[in-house]
C-alpha cells in the first residue's frame, strides 16, 4: 500500500476507501466552501484553509459545495511517525491539530504548503532512485517542521488573545502548550506573574479542580499518546517528558495509570 497520495478529489480511485483509519488526511482549499462535524462541534472550511484529519478521528456529515476546490495530501501513520524530528513537538502538533482540525493560512504560506505536497509526491514516485527512501523521509521532516511553525504562531496568537480573557483560561493555554515538558504548578504560577496558592484558589473556583490536577490531566492525555506509539522507547518517552531517570518515569506512569510502562504497552496488544 502506498504512503503519499496527492489527489484533487476524495474519491480518486487510487485512494484506499478505508484512508481515514490509517492516514492523516490534509485538505487545503483553494477555492469554494466545505463543512463537517467532529465532536458534535460544526466546522466550516474556506480558501487557504487547511484541514488536518487524524488517523481514526470520527468525522461526520463531511460536504463540499460545488465549486470546492482543494489539494488532497494523504500521508500513512506510519510514515508519519517514523519522520517526527522532535518527540515534544509532535505531540504539540498532535494535540494542536485534534483541537483545531481547520486552520486559516496566509495566501503565500498556503501556496507554499501546496508546492510541498507535489514535491513530495514527485519524490515518493521517483522509485528507481537509489536514495529514494532518505530523500523522502528528509522532505517529510521539513514538512512536519513547516507545520509546526504555523502551529506555533497560531499557539502564541492564542494566547495572545486570551490577555483579556480571565486568569483560568490563561492558566489553561499555558498547560495545553507546556504540559509535557513542566508538570510543576510553580512555573504555570511564574508564568502568570502570582504565587501558586493562588493559581490553586483560581483554577479550584472556576472549575472544581486544583491547578495540579488540570496539569496532571493534560500531561497523562499525552503520556498515553506517547506510550501508544511503539516507535517511541521508553527512554525517548522519558527524555521528551524531561525525567531524570528511568526509575522516576516509570513510578511516575504507575501512579498515573496504574500500570508500568511494559505492562501499558502489553495491554495494546
Amino acid at each position: 500500500m502506498k504512503d503519499i497520495f496527492v489527489i484533487e478529489q476524495l474519491k480518486d480511485e487510487l485512494v484506499p476507501k478505508d484512508f481515514m483509519k490509517s492516514y492523516f488526511t490534509h485538505i487545503l482549499c483553494s477555492g469554494g466552501k466545505g463543512q463537517f462535524r467532529l465532536d458534535k462541534k460544526d466546522y466550516y472550511i474556506k480558501k487557504n484553509d487547511i484541514v488536518i484529519f487524524l488517523p481514526n478521528q470520527e468525522i461526520q456529515d463531511l460536504q463540499f459545495s460545488p465549486k470546492f476546490k482543494a489539494t488532497f495530501f494523504l500521508v500513512s501513520f506510519d510514515l508519519l511517525s517514523k519522520n517526527n524530528p522532535n518527540i515534544g513537538w509532535g505531540i504539540k502538533g498532535y494535540m494542536f491539530s485534534k483541537e483545531n482540525p481547520v486552520v486559516n493560512l496566509e495566501k503565500e504560506v498556503a501556496e507554499q504548503r501546496r508546492k510541498d505536497f507535489y514535491l513530495l509526491k514527485k519524490k515518493y514516485n521517483n522509485a528507481n532512485h537509489r536514495f529514494r527512501n532518505e530523500i523522502v523521509n528528509h522532505y517529510l521532516q521539513i514538512f512536519v517542521m513547516e507545520m509546526w511553525n504555523v502551529f506555533a504562531d497560531k499557539m502564541e496568537q492564542k494566547t495572545q488573545n486570551n490577555e483579556n480573557a480571565s486568569l483560568f483560561q490563561r492558566f489553561l493555554s499555558f498547560v495545553e502548550i507546556h504540559c509535557i515538558e513542566h508538570r510543576e504548578v510553580e512555573f504555570y504560577a511564574s508564568q502568570l506573574f502570582i504565587t501558586p496558592k493562588y493559581l490553586s484558589e483560581v483554577c479550584k473556583k472556576n472549575s472544581g479542580k486544583s491547578a495540579s490536577e488540570w496539569i496532571q490531566n493534560y500531561a497523562t492525555s499525552r503520556l498515553i499518546l506517547l506510550l501508544r506509539n511503539n516507535q517511541l522507547t521508553f527512554t525517548e518517552i522519558a527524555d521528551s517528558m524531561n525525567f531524570s531517570s528511568m526509575s522516576f518515569f516509570s513510578r511516575y506512569v504507575k501512579k498515573v495509570l496504574g500500570v508500568t510502562p511494559s505492562e501499558f504497552r502489553v495491554k495494546l496488544d
